[in-house]
């Protein structure tokens, strides 16, 4: 689930946050899993011994954090994507920092991709993966898997599916030199239709 960001959170709170929100939805029989805080909202894994309580647990923790933007399950399986459509939701989402679900919808365009479309995939969704881990405040292991990054996307310029593949790697490159990640968003002009790698 998202909750906005009433609070003014950033990811140096997911820890204590993650343990007050638990609190929050202990006596629901619920726990709380993969916190995760960015500048709009807090994400959050939800899980629940019984649907009998969700909406009291949603209740209690839109009361603690702020309001519910989202609420999804996860133990339904994804519906089947155009490439395409995957990589423009997923660019989407990225630069709505909602970094996990960009990860996922990148993924089912990445299942199907081969040979460059794959590495370059793979290097925009290590980008997505490392701003997670950004957002739980693991700032060494975001730094890691963005160099990961680096490494998938290096040897591409140009667009893919839209996304300016040259300023992602700029943007990845500075972070990199500078020993820092941040939050940024992708360049993209986002066709409608697939476009060359």
């Amino acid at each position: 689930m998202r909750l906005a960001n009433e609070g003014g959170f950033k990811p140096s709170d997911a820890g204590a946050l993650a343990l007050s929100s638990y609190r929050t939805v202990k006596g629901y029989d619920a726990d709380v899993g993969n916190l995760r805080v960015s500048g709009t909202a807090v994400e959050l894994d939800l899980l629940l011994a019984s649907k009998d309580t969700l909406q009291a647990a949603v209740d209690s923790l839109e009361a603690h954090v702020g309001r519910v933007l989202t609420v999804r399950e996860l133990d339904t399986p994804p519906a089947k994507v155009d490439p395409a459509q995957a990589v423009r939701e997923g660019v989407k989402l990225f630069n709505a920092e909602r970094y996990w679900e960009s990860h996922e919808a990148l993924e089912s365009a990445w299942r199907v991709a081969s040979g460059g479309e794959k590495e370059v995939l793979q290097g925009v969704i290590l980008a997505a993966a490392a701003l997670v881990h950004l957002q739980k405040n693991r700032t060494m292991v975001a730094l890691s898997v963005m160099r990961r990054a680096n490494e998938k996307l290096i040897g591409h310029e140009g667009e893919y599916f839209g996304i300016n593949i040259s300023h992602l790697r700029e943007e990845i490159a500075k972070m990199i030199a500078e020993g820092q990640v941040d939050f940024f968003k992708i360049q993209a002009r986002l066709p409608s239709s697939r476009a060359a790698a």
